[in-house]
């Protein structure tokens, strides 16, 4: 796990091309001749952003879900993900907690399932989601914000439905609360001494939160628990994350709603991200 959390705020979307830009429902920036962004301000123009990812309905019959509350646990998952560019659970550690309560997990197999279309045990779907800009003293940043008492239930009318049975802290039919959601953006690392500030991206949510940068863990917030925040300064992790000027580098979230009764979901970022491919997605019904 990387650590380096300093500065505050937002997460930006951004295409160079019109398509890109019709694709992600971007406001286009204003014209600069060549066609290309400001490099004195890559967010010129930018009002707001919307993102595509995919949302992974589950029922509460999974060993995963609406089970082991109070389980925050820190290096859940592996610093690199997997070669199909998914988390990777860290079995050792689980082993040694204990599985189930102590892990936060019940298995490999069933941790596995969580960002995988598995017929007969999830229903995905796209999930869209527009972040807004709000204007700080460093500078713009790009904020979504679905947390207390506007909490994140995207798909109460969607998947399985509310949930009816089973739940240990809501009342049946309030709302759909077992699922997870993955976003894939990337973003081009400059070099600092041509910003005005630090490049940073933060999140506040609960329960599980992973976010990875360059394929290397960046946001550890794993297990089921209250909200809670962490942020990444990518020039402070430069080197750890191996970002280097001009280069371009994959970022993708992993998010997971496992139970009762809250949801809180919140981005904030400076990076000028763009859009990525959708993860795919097979298990449109179960």
């Amino acid at each position: 796990m990387l650590t380096s959390m300093t500065v505050l705020t937002a997460l930006v979307l951004a295409g160079s091309s019109s398509s890109s830009l019709a694709t992600t429902g971007l406001v286009a920036p204003p014209s600069l001749g060549d066609g290309q962004q400001d490099s004195n301000d890559p967010t010129a123009g930018i009002e707001f952003i919307r993102i595509t990812g995919v949302v992974r309905d589950f029922q509460v019959t999974h060993p995963d879900f609406e089970t082991y509350p109070g389980s925050s646990n820190k290096n859940m998952v592996l610093d690199d993900l997997g070669p199909d560019g998914k988390p990777v659970l860290n079995v050792d550690l689980a082993a040694s907690r204990g599985w189930g309560q102590g892990a936060g997990v019940t298995s490999v197999e069933s941790f596995d399932q969580w960002y995988r279309d598995i017929p007969g045990v999830n229903v995905s779907m796209p999930l869209t989601i527009e972040l807004q800009r709000e204007e700080r003293s460093t500078g713009p940043v790009y904020v979504f914000a679905k947390e207390r008492p506007e909490y994140f239930f995207p798909i109460d009318s969607s998947g399985y439905g509310l949930s009816m049975e089973g739940l240990r802290w809501a009342s049946p039919g309030t709302h759909n609360y077992h699922f997870t959601y993955e976003l894939e953006t990337e973003f081009t690392y400059t070099d600092r001494s041509e910003r005005d500030s630090d490049l940073v991206y933060k999140f506040t949510g609960d329960d599980d939160v992973w976010v990875f940068i360059n394929g290397k863990l960046a946001i550890d917030i794993g297990g089921v628990h209250g909200q809670m925040s962490e942020q990444i300064n990518l020039d402070e992790a430069a080197a750890d994350l191996g970002l280097e000027p001009g280069e371009s580098y994959q970022l993708k979230l992993f998010f997971a709603e496992r139970h009762t009764s809250e949801s809180n979901f919140r981005i904030e970022t400076n990076l000028v991200l763009r859009p990525a491919q959708l993860p795919t997605m097979s298990a449109l019904a179960d």
